[in-house]
């Protein structure tokens, strides 16, 4: 038993805490790999806090989740998904109505996006379902990014990973050799897609070359 205290509560105690946290968190998750591993993580110290106080139901009972866990995150990870680009046509109905159902989500990382004429427009299709919508103003041969859009469950790179990765191809027709954003609120996201830091106009942007 864990006897001593931190800021008067037990060490064990607070393993219960933590756990607790941890499950409320996943709870809160859109990502259903995000979900697990927080509900993993949550389970694990739930386990631990079970058998420490002499709980076999708590302990096991959440040991059963953890392998639980552990399975579906194994299934998730060594599914094969299939990814396709479309381009968007103008007037789209479904593009429509995606922006009007996410407008409040979209404005947190683009706030200043406004659907316009004449922009360039991809839906990312993750197993035949719309994952990402990317929309893009061209300028010569360069494309500003205007949107650049994950739906919630799909957060896990793997939209933005595809996408980037067939644009060359997907805007070949266009004669576009890099995209650009002035958005900062997705530094690490942009990096991770091998943007870059570059200046146009005396600002700052992240940059891609469609190598």
């Amino acid at each position: 038993m864990l006897e001593f205290n931190i800021l008067g509560i037990s060490v064990l105690e607070w393993i219960g805490y933590a756990a607790s946290v941890l499950v409320l968190v996943s709870l809160s998750m859109t990502s259903i790999i995000k979900l697990r591993w927080y509900n993993l993580a949550g389970a694990i110290l739930f386990s631990t806090y079970g058998f420490l106080i002499g709980s076999l139901p708590v302990g096991i009972m959440n040991f059963l989740i953890v392998c639980a866990n552990i399975y579906n995150l194994k299934k998730m990870y060594g599914q094969k998904e299939d990814f396709k680009v479309i381009e968007i046509k103008d007037n789209d109905e479904l593009l429509i109505h995606l922006l009007d159902y996410y407008k409040k989500d979209i404005s947190n990382f683009f706030p200043n996006f406004e659907k316009k004429e004449k922009q360039l427009g991809i839906f990312v299709l993750r197993n035949m379902a719309v994952a990402g919508i990317f929309i893009g103003t061209q300028e010569d041969n360069e494309l500003k990014i205007d949107l650049d859009y994950a739906l919630p469950q799909y957060r896990d790179f793997k939209v933005g990973d595809y996408l980037y990765k067939s644009l060359k191809q997907s805007l070949s027709d266009h004669n576009i050799k890099s995209v650009y954003c002035y958005s900062t609120q997705m530094l690490k996201y942009m990096e991770k897609m091998g943007f870059e830091a570059d200046k146009k106009d005396n600002k700052s942007i992240m940059k891609k070359n469609l190598n």
